[in-house]
């Protein structure tokens, strides 16, 4: 880097941190300050401030080799020797490099023990070898996020008088209460630490407002357009730069920093260029007048970053493409504000609230035992201090309790916080994707601890410029990073999703979310659960286990719905208590929709005489072809979503099947059509309502061909795999022929179960066509009773 102290650089905005800056480099090697070091450089700043930028300049100018330490890395007592040991990380570094630099990044993030040592080095050197670091440069970073400091008018008066006002600020800080071993609150900062910073300058960097945003923004365009031209054979030209640098910086409302602009602004722009790229010419990105005028109408007097997160500020970019004989342009042809939502909430809301221990542990919860001794199980780690120690180990920071919707995820955690004896911070929906706010309540959390914290949903997607995007990744992990792990002393995180491999994976790594319990479909014990609330309505005779029979498949959503949607069908029907007949009508309602009228089909008593024998034919080969497969009911009551079915009792139901048993479901699914046919003749029996069938029937032989190799012809190949990872035209004409052969097979052993038990189905049929139900049990004596052709 070709300057001198005198003349460095000030970054955007940091003018008066510059000038700090030159005067202590100026100082630099010219009068000791310290026993051990070369000097101390402390660096402080809000979030996404240049923190980093101005060390990486510095050390540049001064041409020294770096070491960077992240600090959250040594969190424990125990790290002590790893860091500063004989064969430590800053012991053998410092050997090959003794007029280095290092750098301590988050130096509040570690241990007291740790930041003492560092302290004693600072001023004493090393122990036993004190000119170790004697050439070596100290580089301390840490965050500043109380709110007065991060004010223009503190900061003005900082550098008006830095020694009085940094005294201040150091007092701040040794004041701010983090949780020590002991259960108690500790400070942020060793006093021997702060007392050694204290004797060195602070270079105290200001917040960026908008007009530094957007000038480094320009700045980062600049360079992508430089990049752009050097690696493209198209040319890229920026026109109105400025006006286009505050445009793209809006795109990334209400989340503005230099870090998100700098890792993301690049590759958006090349993404723009690349669509639609000419071969030969250049590209022009402009700005229309009508958009440049306003933003210079909007913008002229914003400043403050804070609006655009207060109050959710959100901008899209509405481009327009001109095709020319020199090549393409790209103008923005405005950009839209879009309308808020929802009200502000400030960010010291009830979503920072802790709550207290609750009174509802896992006996409250039915069903789920597997789950719950899990959890147990996790609980009694948690508490496990003499085991943690015999083994060296701290406490796991987390767990992601996952799995599908409405089976009591969220009980189960708040049940476990229960069984923990341990209050909580609780984030759903957008909290999520607010970093700000993802950032107070860990460092609540930490301030309290030990707590939990529990994150709701975090496979969730929010829509940021256009594209879905997962939660904040980076800011979340490096809060759990930093949340401490102690046996007395921890914050543990509880995160709940309906899919494990929908979450973000650098929140799963080893020392993040590592411990998992997967939440299965609510067994029977949760269905009896509820099934038992409708005895507390005024009933008749209830065979609570074939209602509970009824409920299979049923999350928990629904079977909370099932106790007042029967009162109020009881109601409407003027019945003065509940009987079986409402509750199973209530409860296929909710599973397959609600009974449609006959006089809202055209032709019911046609449509009713054919859905019976398709249904029938559905159920008495499925019973022939797969005895161990129990059926829960046959219907031929038309709802919202089927004209008639057969289910099944789903706990029941396998999940591993083998290529007898896929050949069987083919003939099971297409026997409905053949069996009309059967009855009615092609012309009447050939009908849509095979429609769902026949797709079941082609994927079973899809799987059985293309997936699990169990073709005679293909066997033990995984055509699918190859198709998508070599050529999509491998095996084409095989597939397509053994697909085929599979069907057919299907149909021939279909029209076999079809000719053998013809009499059993028509009498199945005929009892649908009269009662329009048919329950397995009763099924099953059907089946039991002799039938003659």
């Amino acid at each position: 880097m070709n300057t001198t102290p005198d003349t460095f650089p000030a970054p955007i905005g940091q003018e008066k941190a510059a000038s700090l800056l030159r005067s202590w480099l100026q100082r630099l090697g010219s009068c000791r300050h310290f026993g051990g070091v070369a000097d101390l450089l402390v660096i402080a700043g809000p979030p996404a401030s240049g923190k980093k930028l101005l060390m990486l300049q510095t050390l540049a100018l001064l041409n020294r080799e770096r070491l960077h330490l992240h600090m959250g890395e040594f969190a424990f007592s125990d790290d002590l020797d790893r860091l500063l040991g004989p064969k430590g990380i800053l012991t053998t570094w410092v050997a090959a490099h003794p007029e280095g630099a290092i750098v301590f990044e988050d130096i509040d993030a570690t241990d007291h023990a740790i930041q003492r040592a560092v302290a004693a080095i600072v001023t004493d050197g090393a122990p036993g070898a004190p000119e170790r670091f004697a050439q070596t440069l100290f580089v301390f970073l840490f965050k500043i996020k109380a709110p007065e400091w991060v004010e223009k008018s503190r900061l003005e008066r900082y550098y008006d008088q830095p020694l009085l006002e940094q005294a201040h600020l150091y007092e701040t800080l040794a004041t701010t209460g983090v949780p020590d071993d002991n259960g108690g609150l500790r400070a942020l900062f060793d006093p021997e630490l702060l007392n050694v910073m204290s004797e060195t300058d602070l270079i105290l960097l200001y917040p960026h407002d908008l007009a530094a945003l957007q000038t480094i923004t320009e700045e980062i365009l600049r360079t992508a357009g430089v990049r752009w031209n050097a690696t493209q054979p198209v040319s890229l030209e920026l026109r109105h730069p400025s006006e286009l640098a505050l445009a793209l910086l809006l795109s990334f409302s209400p989340y503005l920093n230099t870090t998100r602009v700098a890792h993301r602004l690049p590759a958006y722009l090349f993404d723009l260029a690349q669509t639609g790229m000419p071969e030969t010419g250049s590209i022009v990105l402009d700005v229309s007048k009508e958009a440049r005028h306003w933003l210079h109408c909007t913008f002229a007097d914003e400043s403050d970053l804070k609006s655009f997160g207060k109050y959710d500020r959100r901008f899209s970019l509405n481009w327009e493409r001109l095709n020319g004989k020199e090549g393409m342009e790209l103008r923005l042809r405005s950009v839209e504000e879009h309308a808020q939502e929802f009200a502000p909430v400030p960010l010291q809301s009830d979503r920072l609230t802790i709550h207290p221990v609750g009174r509802s542990g896992f006996d409250a919860i039915a069903g789920q035992n597997r789950v719950k001794q899990q959890l147990t199980a996790l609980v009694t780690l948690l508490h496990n201090e003499q085991g943690l120690n015999t083994f060296g180990i701290t406490l796991p920071k987390g767990l992601l309790l996952y799995g599908p919707e409405g089976v009591g995820k969220t009980l189960l955690v708040k049940a476990f916080a229960k069984e923990a004896g341990l209050p909580y911070l609780y984030l759903r929906g957008s909290d999520l994707f607010n970093e700000e706010l993802i950032e107070a309540a860990f460092q609540r959390a930490r301030q309290a601890a030990p707590l939990l914290i529990i994150l709701e949903n975090v496979d969730v997607k929010g829509i940021i410029e256009g594209n879905y995007t997962p939660i904040p990744t980076e800011t979340l992990g490096a809060s759990i990073d930093a949340a401490p792990d102690a046996p007395d002393n921890f914050v543990f995180t509880v995160m709940t999703a309906q899919h494990k491999e929908e979450v973000p994976a650098a929140l799963m790594h080893p020392g993040r979310i590592d411990q998992f319990v997967e939440v299965p479909e609510l067994d029977r014990e949760a269905r009896l659960f509820f099934a038992k609330q409708l005895l507390d309505k005024p009933h008749a005779k209830i065979d609570i286990e074939r209602i509970t029979r009824y409920m299979s498949g049923m999350n928990g959503y629904e079977l909370g719905r099932i106790a007042k949607a029967c009162a109020l069908e009881a109601i409407k029907q003027g019945k003065a208590q509940l009987d079986e007949q409402i509750i199973i009508d209530q409860i296929n309602t909710i599973k397959y929709g609600s009974r449609l009228e006959k006089k809202r089909l055209k032709n019911f008593e046609e449509d009713l005489r054919r859905s019976a024998y398709h249904e029938a034919a559905h159920a008495v080969t499925s019973m022939v072809l797969l005895p161990t497969v129990e059926i829960e009911q046959v219907t031929v009551i038309p709802r919202s979503e089927t004209l008639g079915l057969v289910s099944y009792t789903q706990e029941k139901l396998q999940t591993n099947m083998s290529a007898d048993e896929l050949r069987a479901n083919i003939a099971v699914a297409l026997a409905g059509r053949l069996a009309t046919v059967k009855q009615f003749g092609e012309g009447e029996g050939i009908e849509t309502g095979a429609y769902n069938d026949l797709q079941q029937a082609t994927l079973y032989a899809y799987s059985a061909v293309a997936q699990y190799g169990m073709d005679s012809e293909l066997q033990n190949i995984s055509v699918e795999l190859l198709q998508q990872n070599v050529s999509n035209t491998l095996f084409d004409a095989s597939l397509e022929e053994r697909i085929a052969v599979w069907i057919a097979e299907g149909t021939a052993r279909a029209k076999e179960v079809i000719e053998t038990h013809w009499p059993l189905i028509e009498t199945v049929a005929q009892r649908l066509i009269a009662m329009e139900f048919i329950e397995g049990s009763a099924l099953k004596a059907l089946v039991n009773t002799p039938h003659t052709a």
